[in-house]
């Protein structure tokens, strides 16, 4: 052991020596008595005691006790004098001394130094085990995971940084209180389950729906563990929680997804059936109108085959809402599909929203597909809907828009062109300013849980990309928000161009043998007697063997098979390639109810053009005939 003695009387020093050396024979100590002297020596040794007088002259031991408190913290320190008082001994123990000694009571000196050693140590211990637990608690804090304890009453005994990031109370504020005051409604019965656990076996595991200071709901993967002291007995409960929130939600759009799969392919089949059900009405209404002459029975009509057109376009957009159908790009009158999509909203929207809409008749084309233009427009649509919880109005507009140079550049995406620009406005609650930068990503949503899926505006802008166009929005909190769309315009051929009338030109044959072959009775009868009626001669068959029998005989006269593409025995590819084997100059014309991606798997195995039921007498008419007089420059007619 090395003591450091401050005493400037040399008898006293000695006899302090000779007590040490008797009780710790292998001691050494440094006498020292003056400021300099004491500085130096400290700064070159290492003590386990210091022994000093109160009164050294002009440095007393006030000063030495303060220097050695500075230089060597810890270090026990104990008081000899011959006339220290009262008072003076107080303020000794309260500047950090250990102890005090009177030098004529000697005799406790080893007593006093055993005690100071002792509480040393345990001063040391404590302190390093106070060290252990900051660390500890830092690395607590530092975890993304809440770890939490409470006392066997429930109250709070320890609440980390992590608990406060995911709940988004801070631990000054729920110490003592029970976790269930502050984690929500609902709480309190799944925490007596787990509790009930805890005293059975000691732990339990499991799923927690919680709130946060805010009210917002949190799903916790907790784990409880019982802790006991040293002697087995439960003294508090330890719990770790891990936020599983964004994967709960993310398996929940797995399953959407699934079922919205599902959905799919139930309405593929449905839609195939229901297209083979519209098909003849289509087909027979222009027959029937040529019957008639009467004004009221031609009406008639005309909403027969405008009834059976909208159902099939129904059809064609359940199927791309259901399974992502992209379908072709075509020449669409963007008039047409916002009309559509204004009865929709006025007969579906709540009545305390206001529309009006502007829709010159004069829009330039745009080649594009119309469902997915009407998914984009209701898309925006039903954003709006919801920004207006009490109503308000929605405007929806459409312009012709030539952007130069300088224009294009002060527009994000823009180019110069010809556009053509879809507005949709409401005076909702506007966007705010926090989700704004977020708004095209998927899954970002600022509705409420099960009220959107955040993926009405990231389909929006991956249509705009796939159509080359682009979009921007303008929006003021309280106030509204307007998408502008814009689509380029299409540079329109005199062979593109359609006539806008509901009851196109008709084509007439010349007398040229048309196979039709179909396992649908009503498509096969109706589609034979309407090409009969505009002066083609038909044989039918029910399916492709007896179609090929039928070939076989009188191949040489038929100059164009019309077959179903998904029939039983031999389906209209397999029936293609033998006919187009049989006689390569035949052509072939393929029709079929079911989604593009099951037909473009389908297309390749055959040569032959194709047409998507249900069509009306103007689309078998004009297709027949394009395989009969093909346009110059098209090469072999029927060959896609």
């Amino acid at each position: 052991m090395r003591i450091l003695h401050i005493e400037d009387n040399s008898n006293d020093a000695e006899l302090v020596r000779l007590l040490l050396a008797e009780e710790w024979p292998g001691s050494e100590v440094d006498l020292v008595a003056n400021r300099e002297e004491l500085s130096a020596l400290i700064e070159r040794n290492s003590y386990d005691l210091v022994l000093s007088d109160f009164s050294l002259g002009s440095f007393t031991g006030l000063d030495a006790l303060k220097v050695v408190k500075e230089k060597i913290p810890g270090t026990p320190f104990i008081f000899l004098s011959g006339t220290i008082g009262e008072e003076r001994a107080i303020e000794a123990l309260q500047a950090g001394a250990q102890d005090y000694l009177i030098k004529d009571r000697m005799k406790r000196l080893i007593t006093a130094i055993h005690r100071a050693l002792r509480d040393g140590r345990e001063r040391f211990q404590r302190n390093a085990a106070e060290q252990r637990i900051r660390e500890q608690a830092d690395l607590l804090n530092k975890a993304h995971d809440a770890i939490i304890v409470t006392d066997l009453e429930g109250r709070i005994t320890f609440w980390n940084e992590g608990a406060r990031r995911i709940s988004g109370w801070t631990s000054a504020e729920v110490i003592g209180r029970n976790p269930a005051e502050v984690l929500g409604v609902g709480f309190h019965s799944k925490l007596e389950e787990a509790r009930k656990a805890l005293s059975e076996t000691g732990e339990w595991r499991g799923e927690l729906l919680l709130h946060d200071r805010n009210g917002k709901a949190l799903v916790l993967e907790l784990s409880m563990t019982l802790v006991r002291d040293n002697a087995g007995q439960p003294k508090a409960r330890l719990s770790i929680g891990t936020d599983v929130t964004a994967k709960k939600n993310l398996e929940e759009q797995f399953l959407r997804v699934q079922r919205l799969e599902s959905i799919g392919m139930l309405a593929s089949g449905i839609a195939h059936d229901l297209n083979n059900i519209l098909a003849p009405i289509l087909l027979a209404a222009p027959m029937l109108r040529d019957q008639v002459s009467d004004s009221v029975h031609v009406k008639m009509i005309t909403t027969l085959e405008r009834s059976a057109e909208r159902g099939a376009a129904l059809v064609r957009q359940i199927l791309s809402f259901a399974q992502g159908v992209s379908g072709e790009h075509q020449l669409v009158q963007l008039k047409h599909v916002l009309r559509d999509t204004v009865n929709v909203i006025t007969e579906t929207f709540p009545k305390n929203i206001q529309l009006r809409d502007s829709i010159p008749g004069d829009l330039w084309p745009i080649l594009a597909n119309p469902t997915q233009i009407h998914q984009v427009l209701l898309n925006l649509c039903v954003n709006a809907r919801d920004a207006m919880p009490s109503g308000g109005k929605l405007s929806i507009a459409a312009e012709n828009c030539m952007l130069d140079g300088e224009s294009a550049r002060a527009i994000e995406g823009a180019r110069e062109g010809a556009w053509v620009v879809l507005q949709v406005e409401d005076t909702g609650t506007g966007i705010p300013d926090d989700a704004l930068a977020r708004v095209w990503d998927p899954f970002f949503t600022t509705k409420g849980p099960g009220k959107g899926t955040g993926l009405g505006l990231s389909t929006v802008r991956g249509i705009l990309e796939n159509h080359k166009g682009f979009i921007s929005l303008r929006t003021v909190r309280g106030k509204g928000t307007t998408f502008r769309v814009h689509f380029p315009a299409a540079e329109v051929t005199t062979s593109q161009r359609k006539p806008d009338s509901a009851h196109p030109f008709l084509v007439r044959g010349k007398g040229e043998l048309v196979l039709i072959v179909d396992d649908e009775p009503q498509v096969r009868d109706v589609a034979a007697a309407t090409l009969a009626h505009f002066g083609y001669r038909v044989l039918i068959a029910k399916d492709g063997t007896e179609a090929l029998a039928l070939f076989t005989t009188r191949g040489k006269e038929i100059s164009v098979v019309v077959t179903d593409l998904n029939m039983p025995i031999l389906d209209g590819a397999a029936l293609a390639n033998v006919v187009h084997q049989l006689n390569s100059e035949v052509r072939i014309l393929v029709m079929s109810g079911l989604n593009s991606g099951a037909r473009n798997a389908q297309m390749q195995r055959f040569p032959g053009a194709f047409i998507s039921k249900p069509f009306t007498a103007s689309a078998l008419l004009n297709a027949v005939d394009g395989l009969l007089h093909p346009a110059p420059g098209t090469g072999a007619a029927g060959k896609t």
